[in-house]
């Protein structure tokens, strides 16, 4: 059974957002430069965990057996964790915008 290290990735991600936080707070880095990197996390993220689960969805729809299945499926699920994560941020950010959304209808 594959580790995903969950935890450990988890707290490298939160560490990281409170010390680009922390940067932004103490004027060491724009909020701007904070979200374009943040962004650029995701999107990396997303590409990868989106490939990849697409394969392995072709690969189980083909019946195919590679030798390296877990491998990419442990690698989907923690770029995913990595995603789930930064998606959180991104989605504080845009409270505003989405809550406007809501308070409109």
């Amino acid at each position: 059974m594959n580790n995903y290290l969950t935890l450990p990735i988890s707290a490298i991600i939160l560490i990281s957002y409170l010390i680009s936080f922390l940067l932004v707070k103490n004027k060491k880095i724009s909020p701007t430069t904070q979200r374009r990197f943040w962004n650029i996390i995701l999107l990396i993220s997303f590409l990868i965990s989106g490939t990849i689960g697409l394969i392995l969805a072709i690969l189980i729809d083909l019946k195919i057996s590679i030798l390296w299945y877990q491998n990419l499926l442990s690698l989907h699920v923690k770029t995913g964790t990595i995603m789930a994560l930064v998606s959180l941020f991104h989605l504080f950010w845009h409270l505003p915008y989405y809550l406007s959304l809501i308070k409109k209808k």
